[in-house]
């Protein structure tokens, strides 16, 4: 099990403005070594309970409670996370745990037998909501822990019970919406690079889950 507490800043890009901004980074940065000239493809099941509290919270701004999902990488189902992703301000705390076939589907029927290792799961009854898909173009600075992203063609699944075992239909979500630039670190950010994000536009409160859902009129 993995335990992270970083920033997070989000911004939304128009596609000319990603070029430019990926153009200047590659001068700067190292790409994320986990994929090829940095680019991989992300897809993420989430979840939510009956009266889908994870989703009105982030809507109407009050208490969010914690997101929960499964994460898979280029597609590849022999490696998946169980993660319960919690947000304050700026600040993100991410707890996630490499999981089997067997307790992906364990999960989807029970959710509560995983409170042993998410203890706010304790009479939670999750569903699954939406499948969220894109392309991830990372970058890396080690001082600091620094991650950046560009994440685009954003898509979300409209099936009614998604599952990443099964082939899915998806939507484009319409731009602005379809490339987000995300800033993330543990310690304190460079001057260089802090100039580079404050490029990208005004900040907004961005949430991909939310984003997918409100594409399908809360499926």
């Amino acid at each position: 099990m993995t335990d992270t507490v970083r920033y997070e800043l989000k911004f939304y890009i128009p596609p000319s403005n990603a070029a430019i901004l990926e153009k200047k980074l590659q001068y700067m940065l190292p790409y994320d070594k986990n994929g090829i000239d940095g680019v991989y493809n992300v897809k993420s099941l989430y979840f939510d309970d009956f009266y889908d509290q994870a989703l009105s919270g982030k809507l109407d701004g009050a208490f969010k409670l914690p997101k929960f999902r499964i994460r898979i990488y280029n597609d590849n189902l022999n490696f998946k996370k169980l993660e319960r992703k919690q947000k304050r301000g700026d600040i993100v705390s991410k707890k996630s745990v490499k999981i089997s076939d067997e307790e992906y589907f364990q999960f989807i029927s029970c959710s509560r037998s995983f409170s042993h290792e998410f203890p706010d799961l304790q009479g939670k009854i999750l569903k699954p909501r939406v499948i969220i898909s894109y392309q991830r173009k990372a970058f890396v600075y080690n001082p600091g822990n620094v991650r950046i992203t560009i994440d685009s063609h954003i898509k979300a699944s409209i099936n009614k019970n998604p599952c990443l075992y099964k082939p899915a239909c998806f939507i484009n979500l319409p731009a602005p919406d379809n490339t987000v630039f995300e800033v993330k670190y543990t310690g304190v950010l460079p001057a260089h690079l802090r100039a580079v994000f404050q490029e990208a536009g005004s900040r907004q409160s961005i949430s991909k889950y939310a984003m997918g859902r409100l594409a399908g009129i809360y499926r």
